[in-house]
């Protein structure tokens, strides 16, 4: 077969699902830095100019890749929950994305939320917590300030990772490196909870 033909059966045949697979393959095994059209073309054995029948630019495909994270995170429709459970297990699994991919993660935790990918799954997460009982401002500032916890959390737990990996010394080599390790993140999310419940659900006020 032909150069031509070959590229151009390959083209045929790839999809945006094989475009951020192997985007996140690529992340999480050379660094975010690495994400190029012209590497990612290389990773999937393709000509760069393929990769446009699937994705407009990059900025496409990082959407496109956070849409997938997004899948990643396998969040169960909450049914009967409270809304400090809603709330555990939406951000556990966001945790658990952070263990898996942490590399790519800081695309998804960087997202602004009115990006196409974001704006779906947050509007679902804080219907949820109307659901649960809050109010619509309630739900939204639980949302805001759980969620800066959680991403702020992880994306430093997850560069540190990458300190690890390249064989330099932590950010915190002091004894108390255990402040940025996961089940800190767990205590800090419960005491979070707590403070939400306290100041913005029930109007308790120090």
């Amino acid at each position: 077969m032909a150069p031509r033909q070959e590229v151009e059966e390959i083209r045929q045949n790839l999809t945006r699902r094989d475009l951020t697979s192997a985007a996140i393959t690529l992340i999480e095994r050379d660094g975010l830095g690495a994400l190029t059209m012209r590497r990612l073309a290389a990773e999937l054995d393709c000509a760069p100019m393929s990769l446009y029948t699937h994705v407009r630019n990059r900025d496409d495909l990082i959407d496109a890749i956070v849409d997938q994270l997004i899948e990643l995170l396998d969040l169960h429709e909450p049914s009967g929950e409270s809304w400090q459970e809603i709330v555990c297990q939406t951000f556990r699994a966001y945790r658990d994305l952070a263990v898996r991919v942490p590399k790519s993660f800081e695309l998804l935790a960087l997202a602004p939320y009115d990006t196409s990918p974001v704006a779906p799954h947050l509007a679902r997460f804080v219907a949820s917590l109307e659901a649960a009982g809050l109010t619509a401002e309630q739900a939204q500032q639980i949302l805001g300030i759980a969620d800066a916890y959680a991403s702020g959390f992880l994306v430093v737990w997850a560069r540190s990772q990458g300190f690890r990996e390249a064989g330099e010394p932590s950010p915190a080599e002091d004894g108390i490196t255990g402040l940025r390790d996961l089940a800190m993140f767990d205590q800090g999310l419960d005491a979070l909870l707590a403070g939400l419940d306290a100041t913005l659900v029930r109007g308790i006020r120090p």
